[in-house]
């Protein structure tokens, strides 16, 4: 889960047993030493697993929770209506959906793993058809203005710290005679809690590394190996996927059969195959060596984030908590 966006159009925007020969290809080492990006990490050991819920990854550390996050979504919406309310509107911003899938964000990070929720859901989320859809509010011109600024505006006209913003003043625009913020309340909002200052780290940073470690991961040898033992396995069981991150689109599933009885059975086979080979074990193995290279490396900047983090859910707290 992210920040919401402080850009344009943000009310519509708003709204993330080991087999041996397994065990062996994961505990063997090609990595040269961590200065050499290209080889591969060492996995210091490669549990078996079969459940991803309440999972933890190395970076998750330096990550908001979900709890937080939701907090964090709640200040920001705070300082949006503080600031529409300087222009002489109410604005809320738009409820976001809550789901029972969300309730642990590593839930799905290696597919459908759970084998109720195959019998059940097959590749459907849990929850899915029940989380409520996000509702806009009717702007006028002048909300619309105040909310986004300038309609032709581009990201390189974006101040990309509060105290930037402070320092050049509003944009051209004004609304009963007050200057809009260049980028509107949705961008002054975003500034005030994610970047107040010019030191402030991206607020996409952690995700980003976890994307890298991830795509890293992908092309590991070790974690090819899974795939193909994964694959002969669902073989056996009639279905022909090289891919278990991609299993329904190698599977013909469209996302709107993802439920389907052919899903369950597909979904019930899949998870049975990573049961058989251990998939889920050596894909956290090789994704937490990759993440904790990634650590290694961006360790001060990493500790910054995390401050970062603290400092911005303090002032996400005080938001909430005013009168």
């Amino acid at each position: 889960m992210h920040p919401l966006p402080g850009l344009r159009h943000v009310h519509r925007s708003i709204g993330v047993v080991c087999a041996a020969v397994l065990l062996a290809a994961c505990s063997s080492s090609g990595d040269g030493g961590s200065s050499d990006e290209k080889a591969e990490p060492e996995a210091s050991a490669t549990p078996a697993m079969v459940n991803t819920s309440g999972l933890k990854l190395p970076l998750d550390a330096y990550d908001a929770t979900e709890e937080e996050t939701r907090a964090l979504q709640e200040g920001q919406g705070v300082l949006v209506s503080r600031c529409m309310e300087g222009f002489g509107f109410r604005y809320s911003l738009p409820a976001r959906p809550t789901s029972s899938a969300t309730r642990h964000p590593n839930a799905r990070i290696f597919g459908v793993v759970d084998p109720e929720d195959a019998a059940r859901y097959g590749y459907s989320a849990p929850g899915d058809d029940s989380a409520p859809g996000r509702t806009s509010q009717q702007l006028t011109p002048s909300e619309e203005l105040a909310l986004n600024g300038a309609p032709d505006l581009k990201p390189p006209d974006m101040p990309n710290s509060q105290a930037e913003a402070e320092k050049k003043g509003g944009g051209k625009e004004r609304i009963n005679g007050k200057a809009v913020p260049v980028g509107g309340c949705g961008r002054e909002a975003f500034l005030k809690l994610y970047a107040p200052e010019p030191n402030a780290v991206d607020a996409m940073y952690v995700f980003n590394l976890k994307a890298q470690a991830e795509s890293r991961a992908r092309e590991d040898s070790r974690t090819k190996a899974v795939n193909k033992h994964w694959s002969d396995c669902m073989a056996r069981s009639g279905h022909t996927a090289t891919d278990p991150m991609n299993a329904t689109t190698e599977l013909g599933i469209a996302d709107d059969a993802l439920a389907s009885p052919a899903a369950i059975t597909a979904a019930k086979a899949d998870v049975g195959c990573k049961k058989e080979v251990n998939l889920v074990g050596v894909y956290f193995a090789v994704q937490s060596a990759y993440q904790n290279r990634l650590i290694d490396k961006n360790a001060e900047t990493l500790d910054l984030a995390k401050k970062q983090l603290t400092d911005r859910l303090k002032l996400a707290a005080s938001l909430i908590s005013a009168p």
